[in-house]
């Protein structure tokens, strides 16, 4: 019975690692942004492989975690929610690494009149991923907390809707209005789309830690 708790509780800490490396990725992508906006793509080059680097010790700690599934951490009614989230919360830096990327290869010259929305969006998706990190985190410490933050990314996510549905008005409205080409509004709208992926990610990860808490509290 000791060797099951011991097994448990490595898995707590490393779910505590994983969610942090994942966060990791979102402040490096964060700090990648401005070169975007700014078409410093030797930056942008730099970030992006920094990027692919944290994710890939995300993956690393994700597998050590799914090995402790594996050989019975949990009970089986709560291990497979464990398992599933721990590969949503994976599939927020899998989003975070496959957005910078997109924005490496497009090469793209970033419209500036789209620079404030897009630093709106760059905002709520942040508040987004750190919500995340201490709902994982409460998780283990205080469910009424780990409930609260759940809900909270999930009001954050219906504004990262509303911001990405806004900026894709106004990119076709740009278009229309003959303010950018067509090859640009495509590509502009590809990064738009990949962001609020990472918002959409973030919360499916959030869903499946509020069916864990509720099944924990009873």
């Amino acid at each position: 019975m000791r060797r099951f708790f011991l097994k448990e509780s490595k898995i707590e800490l490393y779910a505590k690692e994983h969610v942090e490396k994942v966060y990791e990725c979102f402040k490096e992508f964060k700090k990648m942004m401005p070169h975007f906006y700014n078409g410093d793509y030797d930056r942008v080059n730099a970030l992006t492989r920094k990027i692919s680097a944290l994710e890939h010790e995300a993956d690393e700690i994700r597998r050590k975690m799914e090995l402790g599934f594996y050989e019975g951490a949990f009970l089986p009614f709560d291990r497979e929610d464990r398992i599933m989230l721990t590969e949503n919360v994976d599939k927020v830096a899998d989003t975070i690494e496959s957005t910078a990327f997109t924005i490496s290869l497009s090469k793209v010259e970033f419209p500036l009149s789209f620079k404030k929305d897009f630093e709106a969006f760059m905002d709520i998706i942040g508040q987004n991923v750190e919500a995340l990190r201490d709902c994982i985190k409460f998780l283990e410490e205080d469910l009424t907390k780990a409930i609260k933050k759940a809900h909270e990314i999930e009001k954050l996510e219906e504004k990262a809707d509303k911001l990405e549905r806004r900026i894709l008005t106004k990119l076709y409205k740009s278009y229309r209005n003959e303010e950018i080409g067509a090859v640009k509004l495509l590509e502009m709208k590809e990064v738009t789309i990949h962001l609020g992926n990472i918002a959409d990610r973030a919360e499916d990860a959030s869903d499946r830690a509020l069916i864990i808490a509720a099944k924990r509290r009873g």
